[in-house]
């Protein structure tokens, strides 16, 4: 307990003093009660009721008594029930060896519990989900540092395993490449936005890198004096998407719409379109009438993130003979040039 949840609690044993006695060995050992023995040390209280007890396991004794806290999340209960269940298997793991060693029949070594099932040992011992559970055993595993944090209460487990997954997946992408060399005269591009929250279920972390509005903005993309973007922006990020195309200097001149076949999230909305903003630098010129395509885009939704391909088709037929790169390319297509982390010829 912390924070202003402590000080609350030192505030009611101020009042009330300590209901409920310490246990302890024999040795003095406390075994449960520390929240209790914190408290009374901060109010300088002389005498603590305790109770001698005498468990056989005073490791299991004590993470049993933690999980019964009825202020613990289930997240706390399940990395508690963790570090129970380790202790669990490895203490049967030895009997299971004694027992071998002593040749005992195998009734005997049946009984203990058995091993290599900690997921559904942590499950039933925190009243948890087995998702939780596997959540709260990869964190332990992986990163003593975040399973610290879920065990204060200052971390939901499963923003920690996100967390977790997010960056060893990161740590095997390799960089994108420089970015190529020339100027272009049409630039296409769907940043990687990085959302104020994240760590969320839905979130474009759980799919990939995402990137900063200043690290977007920072970038020095190649186009020519005379060039023309087209940018994706989704309306929660319209704004933003308007400091990215002046900070790559384009001026916003018109914007086109894809309407999906099915709508999506949305916190107002349930959003069913994305827009496709087009910004012009210098005087480069709008396609000839002829070659103008209506503003509405209708094609399905594919993967998170994915555009259509008939996108790639639209501007081709709108600017036949203009050099082509795309930014933050996931596959390369002829007559581009495609740039990102994810194209395996960039």
């Amino acid at each position: 307990m912390t924070g202003d949840a402590f000080w609350a609690f030192v505030d009611d044993v101020r009042q009330r003093g300590v209901q409920v006695p310490l246990d302890i060995t024999a040795h003095d050992v406390v075994l449960d009660g520390h929240l209790r023995l914190r408290a009374a040390a901060h109010l300088a209280l002389s005498e603590l009721l305790v109770r001698v007890v005498e468990p056989e396991d005073e490791v299991e004794y004590l993470l049993r008594a933690a999980l019964n806290r009825r202020h613990l999340s289930a997240s706390q209960r399940a990395a508690i029930a963790v570090k129970l269940g380790v202790h669990l298997e490895a203490q049967a793991g030895a009997e299971a060896r004694r027992l071998g060693n002593l040749k005992q029949n195998a009734v005997e070594v049946a009984a203990l519990p058995p091993r290599g099932k900690t997921r559904e040992l942590v499950a039933e011992l925190a009243g948890v989900s087995a998702r939780i559970a596997q959540d709260a055993l990869t964190v332990c595993e992986r990163d003593p540092e975040l399973f610290g944090q879920v065990i204060e209460g200052r971390l939901p487990v499963g923003k920690a395993a996100r967390r977790l997954t997010q960056r060893l997946r990161d740590a095997g992408i390799d960089p994108p490449p420089p970015l190529p060399g020339g100027v272009f005269d049409l630039i296409y591009a769907d940043p990687p936005w990085r959302f104020d929250a994240t760590d969320t279920e839905r979130g474009p972390e759980r799919h990939y890198p995402t990137m900063s509005l200043e690290e977007i903005a920072a970038m020095r993309i190649p186009a020519a004096e005379d060039a023309v973007l087209f940018l994706w922006a989704i309306d929660s990020r319209l704004p933003e998407a308007l400091q990215i195309m002046d900070a790559w200097g384009f001026t916003h001149v018109a914007s086109m719409i894809w309407v999906k076949h099915r709508f999506g999230l949305g916190s107002w909305v349930r959003n069913q379109h994305e827009q496709l903003l087009i910004g012009r630098r210098g005087a480069f010129s709008p396609p000839p009438p002829d070659l103008r395509m209506p503003s509405v885009i209708e094609a399905k939704r594919g993967r998170h993130s994915e555009k259509p391909v008939a996108v790639y088709e639209l501007l081709e037929h709108m600017y036949p003979h203009t050099t082509k790169l795309e930014l933050f390319a996931r596959t390369s297509r002829p007559g581009w040039m495609a740039w990102g982390n994810e194209v395996a010829d960039a």
